[in-house]
């Protein structure tokens, strides 16, 4: 019995280098699916540290702002900022109708976080539980 073995091997070749070019772009494929999917995490975690940078600095500005020496507040705002650490913390009175509050505002670029708190002898007074994340006042308006 007499066999070609020049038709046996071209066949086979023909099915491994298909096999492989498969393989690869399987393989490719995948990669494409974690480089995007890495990129997405990247990208939330930028935004999550800048949220909590922002935050932080706001934090610290409303800290600040207590042991500052403040004018009487009036309706409009007036703000001090300290120029080391970039800090920016502003008062005004409150216009909610109960305790004669003064609303104490922390900045961070455009991040803003909020306090109640007592004015006496150019002091703020805070009390806790007063810290808010939001503005009190009824419309959105009077915070800005």
């Amino acid at each position: 019995m007499k066999t070609d073995f020049k038709q046996i091997y071209t066949s086979s070749g023909f099915s491994t280098i298909l096999m492989v070019i498969i393989l690869m772009v399987v393989g490719l494929v995948l990669l494409i699916g974690f480089n995007l999917l890495i990129a997405s995490w990247q990208k939330n975690i930028l935004i999550e540290t800048q949220y909590y940078q922002q935050f932080n600095q706001a934090s610290s500005s409303l800290t600040w702002a207590i042991t500052q020496n403040w004018q009487k507040p009036k309706a409009n705002w007036y703000c001090m900022t300290e120029s080391t650490y970039q800090l920016k913390a502003c008062i005004k009175k409150s216009l909610l109708r109960i305790d004669k509050y003064v609303l104490v505002r922390g900045e961070a670029k455009d991040f803003y976080l909020y306090t109640l708190a007592h004015f006496d002898n150019n002091r703020l007074i805070v009390e806790k539980g007063h810290w808010l994340d939001y503005c009190p006042e009824k419309r959105a308006i009077y915070c800005e």
